[in-house]
């Protein structure tokens, strides 16, 4: 999840994300459980901490929308070359949107964080380039702020659908038929608290979750932290520690990066610096100990 703000755990600042993974085959002849001129797509969501002891999302429809003229692991498939497919493909009768088979049902978003995600769909798509994800909600979308109180979580304007573009960028190649695509479903820019409610208006961003690199750290005492925060001038991620205070944030760039440690229960914030993470793989940042 990415803000450009240091600290957004307020009414108005909330944090999640959605990740969705790709897996597109171009050919079939390696797979028989799926038809000639078919694709397998996959999806998966998983969550950044907010802070409220649930967040539940009504899902209703997830839909495709691919180029079945263009394919995303041409041999001479270049950055610049899909570019130029995905400006002039949007209004060629060779697009088609395809629903997917999901089972709809609210989901509770706090469950899922720390890298935890969960199945939402595997589907057999037409073969081609995946351009856009279209996501349609609910009506029954609820936060919690304690164990017991809820708010309704009401959807921003007329739509209860929203569009996440597609970018070559974005795709991580795994084999020449497989691809995989993750989405950051961004809450702190997505949920608004005015006169007494809570509302909706998602604000999704993708990445490359196979290109990008991870950090992972250690907070004690258990249950002294209640959220981190990872930041630099131009990024902002967060991560909610699991038990024994194990974090995990993914999705960041590569740079030098402060950590601030929400403490709870009497124990008092910390902030540590010029924390590095690397280009690629998994950076580790130092275990840090909370005092009263």
């Amino acid at each position: 999840m990415k803000t450009n703000n240091k600290w957004l755990i307020t009414a108005t600042g909330i944090a999640m994300s959605c990740i969705i993974f790709l897996a597109c085959n171009k050919e079939n002849s390696g797979n028989a459980a799926i038809p000639a001129g078919k694709s397998q797509l996959s999806i998966f969501m998983m969550d950044d901490p907010v802070p409220f002891t649930k967040v539940l999302i009504d899902i209703k429809q997830i839909a495709v929308k691919i180029d079945t003229s263009a394919h995303h692991a041409d041999a001479d498939d270049s950055l610049h070359q899909w570019k130029d497919d995905y400006r002039g493909c949007h209004n060629g009768n060779s697009t088609i949107w395809d629903t997917l088979s999901i089972t709809p049902g609210v989901y509770d978003l706090l469950k899922l964080r720390n890298g935890t995600d969960t199945l939402l769909t595997s589907s057999l798509v037409a073969n081609g380039k995946v351009l856009q994800v279209k996501i349609t909600l609910g009506t029954n979308n609820t936060v919690y702020t304690d164990s017991v109180t809820s708010f309704p979580l009401n959807l921003i304007g007329s739509s209860n659908s929203f569009i996440i573009n597609v970018r070559r960028e974005d795709v991580s190649v795994v084999t020449n038929s497989q691809f995989k695509l993750w989405f950051d479903f961004n809450l702190s820019k997505s949920v608004f608290y005015i006169n007494g409610k809570y509302w909706l208006r998602p604000w999704i961003t993708v990445f490359n979750d196979m290109a990008k690199p991870k950090l992972e750290g250690r907070v004690l005492p258990e249950g002294a932290a209640g959220f981190v925060t990872v930041f630099n001038a131009s990024d902002t991620s967060y991560a909610l520690p699991w038990d024994g205070g194990y974090y995990q944030v993914r999705g960041l760039a590569a740079g030098t990066y402060s950590i601030y440690f929400k403490g709870w229960h009497g124990y008092k914030d910390t902030t540590i610096s010029n924390v590095t993470v690397a280009a690629s793989g998994v950076s580790k940042a130092p275990v840090v100990t909370l005092h009263k």
